[in-house]
Order: C-alpha cells, then sequence, then structure tokens
C-alpha cells in the first residue's frame, strides 16, 4: 500500500497532468481550421486562444511541490507535456493544410514559455521557504 503523501502527489500529478490536457484539447477542438475570405485569402487557426489558459495552471507545481522538489519537477512535467503535445498537433495541422512555411514551428514557443514560468515559480518559493 502506498504511503499516504505519494498518493497525494501522485493525485496532484494526474490532476494536474488532466487539467493541462483539457486545457490542449480545448484550443484544438475550438480552433477555426482554415477559413475561406474570399478570393485567394484565407484565415488559419489551428490552436485558439483557449490555449493560453494553461497559464493560469503555472503556480500549482510550485504551491504543491515546495517541500518536495522531485515532486515539483514531476509536476512541471505533467503541466508542460500536454502542451507539447498540443504544439505538435498545431504544427502538424498546419503542414497538413498546406499553409506551412516554418513559421508554424514558433507554436513551440508556448510549451517552452510556459516550462520557463513554471519553473521561475518552482524556484521562486523554494527560496521563499
Amino acid at each position: 500500500m502506498l504511503h499516504a503523501r505519494v498518493r497525494a502527489d501522485l493525485a496532484a500529478v494526474l490532476a494536474l497532468l488532466a487539467a493541462s490536457a483539457a486545457v490542449g484539447v480545448l484550443a484544438l477542438a475550438t480552433a477555426r481550421g482554415l477559413v475561406p475570405l474570399g478570393g485567394d485569402s484565407y484565415r488559419t487557426e489551428f490552436v485558439s486562444g483557449w490555449w493560453w489558459l494553461a497559464f493560469l495552471l503555472a503556480p500549482v507545481p510550485a504551491l504543491a511541490g515546495r517541500r518536495r522538489p522531485v515532486v515539483a519537477r514531476v509536476l512541471v512535467l505533467a503541466l508542460v507535456g500536454p502542451q507539447f503535445v498540443t504544439a505538435v498537433v498545431c504544427v502538424t495541422r498546419y503542414r497538413e493544410s498546406g499553409f506551412g512555411e516554418g513559421l508554424e514551428a514558433l507554436a513551440f514557443l508556448h510549451p517552452l514559455l510556459l516550462t520557463a514560468v513554471a519553473a521561475v515559480l518552482v524556484a521562486a518559493l523554494r527560496r521563499r521557504g
């Protein structure tokens, strides 16, 4: 039987993973895709603005893992993992639509920035605590 603290840590990791994945799915599901504007003009949106909600989850690893650095690291991975998958799906959608020009790879800036923000918050709370 798992120790109560380990079970609580595992529950926190799974909850954060589920919440982060839900944000990614929401952002992908609500994207408009390829929208003709008339003539040869198109608007492309393969991931919606809902993707930014993931940043509201950034303090969770710092708060939940402030006394246990290993737990904080695993929580950061649970937070950013689904966001990297979302970026991969976004880039794939651009390339499959024929509108990929290389700039779609900038979608990876979102999860990279989220990783940096979460890591800074973890470090700041550990220093204070």
